[in-house]
């Protein structure tokens, strides 16, 4: 089930909160959310449910036993298990055919007949950030940064709650956990569900009214990347880079925006991240929660800046390139994740990631980071490497002239206006974090959201699904 279809909006979500707020007693609204999220993963294959509930059972019951245990061999082989089930789960549906296919290059160029069949697997959506989260959970307790929660049904709703399910924002269970237990308990106020509506119009409207506008336009052209011209080249180059954007930020809002319906508050996962001056700085700023995970769990647990400038180096370039892997099961992926870690290393080494003294320097250096960040998107979206060196060459090689003649005339002029007002709000428009800082419900925002929503409803019946649903 998408956010942007009419199942959700017009009867799950409508049905779920009316729901909701009828339920006066605390312990069943949160088992309302609960049943309701699993509804929700199960809408999409249901096949899954029991994997979901079967990370979760492990990780709450490890919890429980972390907390008693203080032998610490048996805490270890406690978060061993936790940390086998989650990664273990991910290796398997996400990354097992990855390995036959590189096991059987490595057996062909070995000059042996011998192969490896490969795995009919489909992947569950939303696996790579429900095992985060509850990973999270295990390891603050093997670390004795948490205590253990004592009540399955409040956690079980945190692994699984239906609005950050699927592709994040990824949440800490000391932000969610006790918010669910204390807003199903209290009136929520009713400016939290106004600029919940606010955020999820906000957020379709960015999915909606650019990213898949974009993507209408741009796909044709990127599977014919042998015979496209260097304009049009860029022009899919600077389409995707505002296409991923407007569509994981526009889920982002919408799940924020549902969170605040409900009474809760997510943390924030997007602040202009193209208005960034190093690619240190864009990763304070894009996906943010994921950022903060590989930070605290990954690249700290690795020895983060203790162990010295080389060892620091290293350590920011292997978290970049598995966060890279994380993304998906590709040699794409891998290279975008080591071409962001090596300019991370670079940055550190030479004191680039620091904030620029005069507005010249920042421009420079943001223009700079831009183009780094679009030619990252390059690998990130082509299907091998292959296409990505291809379109590369066609950037720099100059090819075709400055000509569009691969954009449909029916794509090319919704691919310009969208275009145009993504550089608009990306560049010259508060974000939607800074916008709902100090949201007071106005007549002038009602009529705006109006607006948008009647928008949206214009092109809802073609709905696709989110990018991030993929990871």
């Amino acid at each position: 089930m998408l956010f942007n279809s009419y199942e959700f909006l017009f009867i799950f979500l409508p049905v779920v909160v009316i729901l909701y707020y009828l339920i006066p007693n605390k312990h069943h609204k949160l088992c309302l959310l609960l049943l309701s999220s699993y509804f929700f993963y199960g809408y999409w294959n249901y096949k899954f449910i029991p994997l979901l509930l079967f990370s979760t059972l492990v990780d709450f019951y490890v919890g429980k036993k972390l907390a008693d245990e203080g032998n610490l061999t048996l805490r270890r082989m406690l978060l061993i298990i936790s940390l086998f089930t989650n990664l273990g789960m991910l290796a398997y549906f996400k990354y097992a055919n990855f390995a036959i296919i590189n096991i059987n290059a490595l057996l062909k160029a070995a000059s042996l007949n011998s192969f490896v069949s490969l795995i009919e697997v489909t992947l569950p959506v939303g696996i790579s950030f429900y095992t985060f989260q509850s990973m999270s959970y295990t390891i603050d307790l093997y670390r004795n940064n948490t205590k253990a929660y004592k009540n399955f049904i409040p956690f079980a709703t945190y692994i699984s709650f239906f609005p950050q399910l699927i592709a994040g924002p990824i949440i800490r269970h000391t932000d969610l956990v006790k918010q669910l237990q204390m807003s199903a308990g209290k009136k929520t106020p009713s400016i939290f569900i106004a600029k919940g509506i606010y955020l999820l119009i906000i957020g379709l409207s960015k999915k909606i009214l650019i990213a898949d506008r974009i993507a209408a336009a741009i796909d044709p052209v990127i599977a014919q990347m042998s015979i496209i011209t260097t304009l049009e080249a860029w022009a899919c180059a600077l389409g995707y880079t505002f296409q991923l954007y407007f569509d994981f930020s526009g889920y982002s809002d919408m799940a924020i925006g549902l969170g605040f319906i409900f009474g809760l508050k997510f943390p924030q996962n997007f602040n202009s991240p193209y208005k960034s001056y190093s690619i240190t700085d864009f990763w304070r700023r894009w996906h943010m929660t994921l950022s903060s995970w590989l930070r605290d769990y990954l690249y700290i647990s690795l020895g983060g800046n203790k162990k010295g400038h080389t060892r620091t180096y290293i350590n920011l370039s292997l978290t970049m390139l598995l966060g890279g892997l994380w993304h998906g099961a590709a040699w794409t992926y891998v290279v975008w994740g080591g071409f962001h870690g090596a300019i991370l290393a670079i940055e550190r080494k030479f004191k680039l990631d620091r904030i620029p003294q005069n507005k010249f320097n920042y421009f420079a250096r943001g223009v700079i980071t831009f183009l780094l960040v679009l030619i990252g998107w390059v690998f990130f979206r082509s299907e091998n490497l292959d296409t990505a060196t291809l379109w590369l060459n066609k950037l720099f090689s100059f090819e075709g002239g400055f000509k569009m003649i691969h954009f449909s005339a029916r794509t090319r002029d919704r691919f310009a206006l969208a275009t145009i007002i993504a550089i608009i709000v990306v560049w010259f428009n508060k974000n939607t974090w800074e916008l709902t800082s100090r949201f007071t419900s106005e007549r002038r925002k009602a009529l705006f959201v109006a607006l948008l929503g009647f928008s949206v409803l214009l092109f809802l019946g073609g709905e696709s699904p989110f990018l991030y649903f993929q990871f």
